[in-house]
């Protein structure tokens, strides 16, 4: 299968699972395209980015490659930065035959666009019952914070190694967040719990939660106990390019949500689920980021895209076709 091929199937599926519904999503992608063709200057043609005509995930691309190379033996990893090409490349070496290399986390201009999938958060949050005026207000100041500290960032070094170790490379982040976040409110949040431990309890269940359970990092409670009636749960933590502001939290407990299954908490956000009595469990980062790419690989598998791979940094590969 051809590298670019495989970016256009990953963009359909995370598009299949995207909470905001594919004809939404289409739209948008419409308005991309008119806007490209009413462009005069050419200058601004050349600065356009023209894969936001079809691909409406700006932190998932080719970073390197020129999309027509035949890629069968994917190195797979959660972040992939230099030290990992480097260790691609000595795999290499040692006879490890790899086509391309598949990061989670958005590198080069796929981190560069991070904050342009952040609205994402506002359509989730509409999805139970938070009135989307007010998240889409909430999180504007919030998108320009994360776009100011990215821009000063050093960002275009794995991108870079990557070329010079001449290894195809790509991410596929919401796209794959979209997976698990589907996955998540479908196995776990549909159903109904008497308390909190019994929801991480179901979580464990889950084959790459239990895997990075049993390596000292399980789904834990970060606001609320064992004991605590969970209420509606929702896994408005998922995706969406990265945290959403604090005062998401507050909109949820107004919109009736009891438990947010989230991937990482910070520091602010617990405060504000202690003060509105919002339980929150902290699933595994990794493990979540895992089981995201493993759906996707399925996916692709059932279409019958069959890929060898070398798991680095965190992912494990777990198989549930039958």
């Amino acid at each position: 299968m051809k590298l670019k091929a495989l970016m256009e199937h990953a963009v359909q599926i995370g598009m299949n699972s995207d909470p905001r519904g594919k004809e939404y999503i289409e739209k948008q992608l419409k308005k991309q395209k008119d806007k490209w063709e009413k462009l005069k200057d050419d200058n601004e043609k050349e600065m356009f980015d023209t894969e936001r005509t079809w691909n409406p995930y700006a932190d998932s691309r080719i970073i390197n490659g020129s999309g027509d190379e035949e890629v069968q033996t994917l190195m797979i990893g959660i972040d992939i930065e230099t030290p990992e090409i480097l260790l691609a490349d000595r795999l290499r070496e040692k006879g490890q035959k790899i086509d391309a290399i598949f990061i989670h986390h958005p590198e080069g201009r796929a981190l560069a666009d991070l904050e342009k999938v952040m609205p994402m958060q506002a359509d989730l949050l509409a999805l139970h019952g938070v009135p989307v005026n007010q998240s889409d207000a909430q999180i504007r100041p919030r998108m320009e914070r994360i776009w100011r500290a990215i821009h000063a960032d050093n960002l275009f070094r794995t991108e870079r190694a990557a070329e010079l170790m001449g290894f195809p490379a790509f991410t596929c982040h919401t796209i794959t967040d979209n997976l698990v976040w589907r996955f998540i409110e479908e196995t776990i949040c549909a159903k109904q719990f008497d308390d909190l431990n019994e929801v991480v309890k179901a979580l464990e269940e889950i084959p790459e939660y239990k895997y990075y359970a049993k390596k000292g990092n399980p789904p834990i409670i970060v606001n609320g106990s064992g004991s605590s009636r969970p209420g509606k749960i929702v896994a408005t933590e998922f995706t969406g390019g990265t945290n959403g502001p604090e005062e998401f939290l507050e909109s949820q407990s107004r919109a009736g949500i009891g438990t947010i299954l989230s991937m990482h908490v910070t520091e602010k956000t617990l405060d504000e689920a202690k003060k509105h009595h919002v339980n929150m469990i902290q699933c595994s980062h990794m493990a979540s980021d895992a089981m995201g790419i493993n759906l996707l690989l399925d996916k692709l598998e059932a279409e019958g895209h069959i890929f060898e791979t070398v798991d680095v940094s965190g992912f494990i590969r777990v198989k549930r076709n039958s």
